[in-house]
């Protein structure tokens, strides 16, 4: 599954880079998606079969409905690449062991997916989907709170290890 994340984390330190240099708000922290992800991200790098299929192009939908049913498994956003070699704003679910359970991506064309995000809390999940009334925390309107000031504590899951 890691074959292509040192060209995700590539891109994304490219286009902070980028962002950095031609966003001029003083108010951010971080200047764009890509710099906030970076920043309290993480690579994931193993990969295991999704205990159900969800619907294709409802990645967000499919793993904040999965949190009632499969309450083990954790909400993760960042960016993942597929073998068509875009990085793109996804979601995906994680067990405790941080193996990435996909169940949007699913056939060969993603076989070789890789993953960097963030691990949230549900209890952030929900709070974000109540106060945007849609599925989703990197692609919503109110991110630009997160990018004045970062994740508050009670967004990102940790877990003991």
């Amino acid at each position: 599954m890691n074959n292509n994340i040192g060209y995700l984390i590539t891109t994304l330190q490219q286009k902070a880079e980028l962002f950095t240099k031609v966003n001029k708000n003083p108010d951010l922290l971080y200047k764009s998606v890509d710099s906030l992800v970076l920043a309290y991200g993480q690579p994931f790098i193993k990969q295991i079969k999704s205990p159900f299929k969800g619907q294709p192009k409802f990645c967000f939908k499919n793993c904040y409905e999965a949190l009632y049913d499969f309450p083990k498994l954790s909400y993760c956003e960042g960016f993942a690449i597929s073998n068509l070699g875009i990085p793109i704003i996804h979601a995906w679910l994680v067990n405790d062991n941080l193996e990435v359970i996909d169940p949007t991506w699913i056939g060969e064309r993603f076989q070789n997916s890789s993953y960097f995000g963030t691990v949230f809390t549900e209890d952030f999940v929900l709070e974000i989907a109540d106060k945007t009334r849609s599925y989703g925390i990197l692609d919503s309107d109110y991110m630009i709170e997160y990018q004045r000031q970062g994740f508050p504590p009670h967004a990102l899951k940790t877990f003991k290890g």
